[in-house]
């Protein structure tokens, strides 16, 4: 009892105590609703588990998430494929090149596969935690407030009503893998009623329990063979809570004893999906045990320990991944006493000096969100990254990868968290290789692998829906980039032995199988036929975006091998000679542009003011390397006017057809690695104009759902490309790197500074500006290749 009343006692001290000088929050003086959870909602997750508060003072409610809950898959129907078909369609490639080589474009129809049982994300249910006392007509709330901390992760609501003081807080442990509810009075707590449900699935398809000090929802995704997905989630209250417990029709009822001012509950959830069965040899299954022992484990631990031991613990990890990199800039117009919302909803692009609070708040809250979706053992985050509130999420809340999946993961190699990527390498190898590597040869007759553009958690590789979308086999070439960056940044011989290098030699190889001489313009090169630049223009062969991709999966391979050490002389090789014919992915067309086809000018689809959403020709620009470090574009006056004429041409990213905010981040990236520091701000600042609500997510149409989080990790993106150059070296060069600093940096982040900033090669460089945004000074550590840091000025600040 005594350790109990200590945890109540310091319960609101330690929320402040863990946070750092940096540390910025989130807040509201009202509740978020249930009608619009999505962009009101402030985020929670432990990397498996979400969790969005919403609800009134008095009735505060968790949506809940876990990361594999699933509708479809094997878990719909015994005989899934993964979009595969059923016998080989590779022969039919040969007609559709020889089509397209003779007249330019062509179709990819017969190589369609089968959309049937994709499933989709969806959510748990819902937490809820009443006072009917408060609840009542008559009652008075005042003083109402909710915030996020993004330094330690918790989330608290304050009120006052009936002469009592409220508070509550929850945060999500990654170390006790469970959600931390925890209520608390200045008074005596009233009745409680607590309730666990999902009032969107039918009731035949769940099972609702409590007991004297637990509530438990269990449930199936559907009847029938084969068996839907298993679910479960038990909310248990903390050992020791003074108070009687009764359950009665499905909710808890709470009567705290005399002198309790708090009671503590957590929350585990987990499904019976398993990736590590998903290969032939488990019949491609993804079926693992029931859930419910293993939740049982993880409530009970949390449950026996106190509040305070549970959120130490939570903070402590939490805090040891914000502190890693810190972006200071100035807060001269006290944006930090405002309202979130209001901060946002009053944000204008035209205001030239943006808000460098608000700005470094939208950076801060996407490494937040990382940390919070992307942990070892969970799935890597989506499209919704872990939060979700409906049972069909929009595009299936599924992995898309012609740009989204990666712009997911545009920050934390730089950021320091670039060991939490784990998550996608093994989603990779558990449900795209085995998958993969039946499509590469069923569609292709190739070896290694391949993946198209939509992915779910079943291993669907084959090509979904039309053939704008569906055929992208370039997705695994462009994964292969953050394959290489974790090895550059991390140095992690051992993984890139185990894991990396694997990955991307199955990649190259089926590359290798599948490059073309080009019979169109019959110039001596290899290209890829047939192939699309996604969702953007005809089925032709040679576009810019798959040659670029396909020079970087090269280039990368070449270097991992030389890192470990490999003899694989034969496939090298045969990597280095077909390197050396590839077409590079760069021609320069008729405006002046870079060329999104290699098709002549005269069939028109390369067009002045194309504001198509997609830069797919510029991916070897930015995120990648081939044209701005391979072909030494980042000094090329030819390559960078191509590049900036294209940027013109295409439009600030609210074309015709669509007004997503990961149209605009990648443009203020782009505009960033051409030094142009006016474009690159108007487009963050665009992008926060037009795309980013309430709450801070980004919404996929102006500000109207649905809710995509790639712009939220691109946004941080953007920013580190104004802070920063850092470009890998090509296979074989050995000349010392130069990395600028602060290529373009705004006036209105006058004086500020950045520390921890991860280099390639290994090591980090702390720096800091003048009032001009010129980078003045610059101190490097730990180990790090040959490398110059200047700014962009030419001055050298540091030489190792």
């Amino acid at each position: 009892m005594e350790e109990l009343r200590l945890s109540a006692r310091w319960l609101l001290p330690i929320l402040h105590f863990t946070s750092w000088s940096q540390a910025k929050s989130l807040w509201s003086s009202s509740p978020a609703t249930a009608r619009d959870i999505i962009r009101m909602a402030y985020p929670l997750g432990n990397g498996r588990l979400g969790a969005m508060p919403f609800g009134p003072a008095g009735s505060e409610t968790l949506n809940l998430n876990v990361d594999s809950l699933w509708s479809g898959g094997p878990f719909e129907v015994s005989n899934y494929t993964g979009g595969n078909p059923i016998a080989a369609v590779a022969p039919a490639l040969q007609g559709i090149r020889d089509w397209i080589f003779t007249n330019g474009t062509g179709n990819v129809t017969e190589l369609l596969g089968d959309d049937r049982f994709y499933g989709s994300y969806r959510v748990l249910g819902n937490f809820s935690v009443d006072i009917p006392s408060v609840r009542d007509a008559n009652i008075t709330v005042e003083n109402y407030t909710r915030s996020l901390d993004l330094a330690n992760a918790v989330h608290r609501t304050r009120f006052s009503a009936s002469s009592s003081s409220f508070e509550t807080s929850v945060f999500c442990s990654f170390p006790d893998q469970i959600c931390v509810y925890t209520i608390s009075s200045s008074t005596t707590l009233p009745t409680l009623e607590i309730k666990l449900a999902n009032e969107l699935v039918e009731p035949a398809l769940q099972n609702i329990t409590c007991g004297s000090d637990y509530l438990r929802l269990r449930g199936v995704t559907q009847l029938g063979s084969p068996e839907g997905m298993r679910y479960d989630c038990i909310a248990r209250v903390v050992k020791g809570s003074a108070a009687n417990w009764t359950c009665e029709a499905g909710t808890l009822l709470v009567r705290p004893r005399r002198g309790t001012t708090s009671i503590t509950i957590v929350i585990g959830a987990g499904t019976n999906y398993d990736a590590t069965k998903g290969t032939k040899e488990h019949d491609y299954s993804f079926r693992g045990e029931d859930p419910g022992p293993v939740v049982e484990q993880q409530t009970n631990a949390a449950a026996a320990k106190s509040a305070f031991a549970l959120l130490r613990r939570h903070t402590t990890d939490f805090t040891s991944l914000t502190s890693r990199f810190i972006l200071a800039l100035p807060d001269s117009a006290n944006s930090s006493r405002i309202e979130s919302a209001e901060l946002i909803s009053r944000y204008t692009a035209s205001n030239v000096g943006g808000d460098p609070y608000l700005e470094s708040l939208l950076f801060d809250y996407g490494n937040y969100m990382f940390i919070s979706s992307s942990r070892p053992g969970s799935l890597p985050p989506n499209l919704q990254g872990r939060w979700s509130e409906g049972l069909y999420a929009a595009w299936s809340g599924d992995y898309h990868a012609n740009i989204n999946l990666q712009m997911n993961h545009w920050t934390p190699d730089q950021t320091g968290l670039t060991d939490l990527q784990r998550p996608l390498w093994d989603y990779m190898e558990d449900t795209w290789v085995p998958r993969g590597s039946e499509t590469a040869q069923l569609l292709y007759g190739a070896p290694g692998w391949v993946v198209h553009n939509e992915m779910n958690i079943f291993g669907h590789t084959g090509m979904k829906s039309g053939a704008s979308w569906a055929n992208y086999p370039a997705a695994a070439a462009w994964m292969m980039q953050h394959v290489w960056d974790h090895w550059d940044y991390s140095q992690d011989v051992a993984w890139l032995k185990q894991q990396g290098y694997p990955l991307m030699k199955g990649v190259a190889e089926f590359w290798l199988n599948q490059l073309q001489e080009d019979a169109y313009t019959i110039d001596g090169t290899l290209v890829v036929n047939p192939c699309n630049s996604p969702e953007h223009g005809p089925t032709t062969f040679g576009c810019a975006h798959y040659q670029q991709l396909v020079r970087q999966v090269f280039e990368s391979v070449l270097s991992a091998s030389a890192a470990v050490g490999l003899e694989d002389e034969v496939f090298l090789s045969n990597v280095s000679r077909s390197l050396l014919r590839l077409d590079k992915g760069f021609h320069v067309g008729e405006w002046g542009q870079i060329k999104e086809w290699k098709l002549p000018d005269s069939f028109g689809y390369d067009f002045i003011n194309d504001t198509h959403r997609h830069l797919s020709d510029l991916v070897g620009w930015y995120p990648g390397s081939s044209l701005s470090s391979f072909m030494g574009g980042y000094s090329n006056q030819t390559i960078q006017a191509a590049v900036a004429q294209k940027l013109y041409s295409r439009g600030p990213g609210n074309g015709e057809d669509a007004n997503a905010g990961w149209e605009k981040v990648w443009r203020a990236a782009c505009w960033a690695r051409l030094n142009n520091t006016e474009q690159a701000y108007f487009e963050l600042r665009y992008a926060i104009e037009q795309n980013f609500v309430g709450n801070g997510f980004s919404m996929y149409s102006g500000e109207s759902t649905p809710f995509q989080i790639d712009a939220n990790f691109g946004f941080g993106g953007a920013t580190l490309s104004m802070l920063v150059v850092d470009l890998p070296a090509a296979f074989g060069d050995t000349s010392k790197r130069s990395v600028v600093l602060g290529p373009a940096i705004p006036a209105s982040w006058a004086d500020g500074s950045v520390e921890g900033l991860r280099l390639r090669g290994g090591g980090s460089v702390d720096f800091s500006w003048n009032a001009q945004g010129l980078v003045t000074t610059a101190n490097v550590q730990g180990r790090a290749r040959a490398i110059r840091i200047v700014n962009k000025e030419g001055s050298v600040l540091a030489e190792l």
